[in-house]
């Protein structure tokens, strides 16, 4: 079953939600979109946004691929040069 109910922000209530669920419990799964006008975003406000998902990224590329630490006397010069030696390639 399919419906498309249009609320106001306040009569959205918990009541309102639990009358949903009674009616579509049936169903097994509710699915809610939920959609308003667009609101205007100032570019501080997206200027913050944008860093908030880079630090998200960057936080979830750390636990997939957490930093290593190397001894201070290795020379990574030469680990480059190592690796693109003639012979390597």
């Amino acid at each position: 079953m399919e419906a498309t109910f249009v609320l106001k922000p306040e009569e959205l209530t918990p009541e309102w939600l639990e009358q949903l669920k009674s009616r579509f419990a049936n169903d097994g799964t509710i699915t809610i979109q939920a959609s308003g006008p667009e609101k205007v975003v100032s570019v501080d406000e997206q200027r913050a946004v944008n860093q908030r998902a880079i630090l998200n990224r960057l936080r979830e590329s750390q636990k997939k691929y957490p930093p290593k630490t190397i001894a201070a006397e290795i020379d990574i010069n030469r680990l480059i040069d190592d690796m693109y030696w003639q012979g390597n390639h």
